[in-house]
């Protein structure tokens, strides 16, 4: 029973997209019915908005029913924009589902559609989709994208202002009576007599705020582009802090040339220099990647597109610095900065104190051989920490995975859930060190990573390359889909 509980957990867990998307569709598809039909009647009961409205149609010189096609038109000019762009697509296509029920829902208060000749009034459509298209930004679909990715902020940000606007200023009509103030009789306008008086009608207003809440807050996870997420890498001398934050941007710049129409990565000059180095060599070359100098920092960041029914821009930041460093961070960490006399020291508690993830390296290349992790810095780290999220990494693992291939006839690569079970249990069995750290961050699941190895005739273990001298990264896929 429990292994049957743990696949559906699971289950849910690689599909967690998927599940999101039709939780968002029953969301909108119910919470737009319920909502159109009382903004429905608050329109034809409305103090404020329907006299102001006629007002300016008035002015204008044009109809209701002619101000009505306009507004329609510029409405779907932003929808149809919202929908072309790449990151969010599925959140327009479920906009649409949206809108095509509000407006059977106005339909069953004889509203909207019953009330326009789309036909006679197509002039009008046209005018307010151009007017919608360009306003959102239409324009930049005609330009051609180099360092900008394909987007239309403009449109969104404008799509959920208007539904919102419209969401709570008609339930406020609906439930409060307001005094006559424009008083419209044909084509003539006029101050009314004001009344004092306002009264608020509480039947069903709980239950109708709150659909309103959940569907703003639904729309405004639709419209969001960018979460803010930064990560920072922790680890002690030689324990592959290089390697595994190249092995990431390479896997995101997989992942990128997978996409249509991505966003670019726009790599720091640090990490492509890394980049370079490990790019350069043949098929028989090492890593040509040395240790960093105690001296140096190097500035290692991209951004990358995370999730695919509904993604989302995430920049990645980190710092490769000499793992020398690490059994001075403690005490830095709970000193000023003018009680620090080394710059980079520094520079490295600004990061980490300013950072939302601390990734910790755990080198399981020591750990197989036996020799001492150099972690126990972690401990009085996180003391210092507490309000931090943890990732516990597991570099170097493709020893790991061979051992994995010896005792259970598998290849880690192949059965990577199976491999990374199998790391965690291998890691907190066989050192304590890495068990209580496991223990003192709520049980966080170490992430093995590793590239693929070879050993030569003299013993080196070195990268295995392709043709064409590429190098193969196992486990930063996965990683990169659980930071985002």
């Amino acid at each position: 029973m429990s292994t049957q509980i743990e696949n559906i957990i699971a289950q849910a867990k690689n599909n967690n997209e998927k599940l999101l998307l039709f939780a968002y569709f029953f969301v909108i598809l119910g919470t737009a019915w319920s909502l159109f039909q009382t903004l429905g009647q608050a329109w034809q009961t409305s103090d404020i908005v329907r006299p102001l409205i006629y007002t300016i149609n008035i002015y204008l010189g044009i109809s209701l029913e002619e101000f009505s096609a306009i507004c329609f038109g510029f409405y779907v000019g932003l929808l149809l924009l919202f929908t072309i762009d790449p990151k969010k697509r599925w959140q327009g296509v479920l906009l649409w589902f949206g809108t095509i029920s509000g407006l059977l829902a106005l339909l069953t208060v004889d509203l909207f559609i019953p009330n326009i000749n789309f036909v006679a009034n197509s002039i009008w459509v046209v005018l307010g989709l151009l007017v919608g298209i360009t306003i959102g930004g239409g324009r930049q679909a005609l330009q051609v994208q180099t360092a900008q990715s394909l987007e239309f902020r403009k449109a969104a940000q404008l799509l959920f202002s208007i539904i919102s606007a419209i969401i709570i200023i008609g339930l406020i009509e609906y439930h409060v009576s307001f005094p006559e103030v424009i008083a419209v009789s044909g084509s003539s306008v006029s101050i009314a007599s004001v009344s004092p008086s306002i009264s608020f009608n509480s039947d069903g207003a709980f239950l109708n705020f709150l659909l309103a809440g959940v569907f703003i807050a639904t729309l405004n996870r639709f419209v969001e582009y960018d979460a803010s997420k930064s990560y920072f890498v922790l680890g002690p001398k030689e324990s592959g802090k290089s390697l595994f934050l190249v092995g990431m941007y390479l896997a995101a710049l997989n992942e990128a040339e997978s996409r249509v129409s991505d966003a670019p990565l726009n790599p720091s000059g640090d990490l492509m220099n890394l980049v370079s180095n490990l790019d350069s060599g043949s098929q028989t070359s090492g890593w040509d990647i040395g240790a960093t100098d105690a001296t140096d920092v190097n500035d290692l960041h991209f951004n990358y597109i995370s999730g695919k029914m509904f993604p989302k821009n995430i920049s990645l930041f980190g710092l490769d610095y000499a793992g020398e460093y690490l059994g001075d961070l403690p005490s830095a960490l709970v000193s000023s900065p003018s009680d620090i006399d080394n710059t980079t020291l520094n520079v490295l508690k600004d990061e980490i104190e300013t950072t939302d993830t601390l990734i910790l390296v755990l080198d399981a290349e020591r750990y197989s051989d036996g020799e001492n992790l150099e972690i126990e810095p972690y401990f009085d780290i996180l003391k210092s920490l507490s309000d931090k999220n943890v990732m516990l990494v597991a570099t170097k693992a493709d020893i790991l995975a061979e051992k994995f291939k010896k005792d259970r006839g598998l290849e880690a690569y192949q059965y990577f859930n199976e491999f990374q079970e199998y790391v965690n249990q291998e890691l907190t069995e066989g050192n304590q060190n890495i068990r209580t750290l496991v223990q003192d961050t709520s049980g966080t699941e170490i992430q093995p990573v590793y590239y693929q190895t070879r050993v030569t005739d003299s013993g080196e273990r070195v990268p295995m390359r392709d043709s064409r001298g590429n190098v193969n990264i196992v486990g930063f896929d996965e990683l990169l889909e659980k930071m985002g």
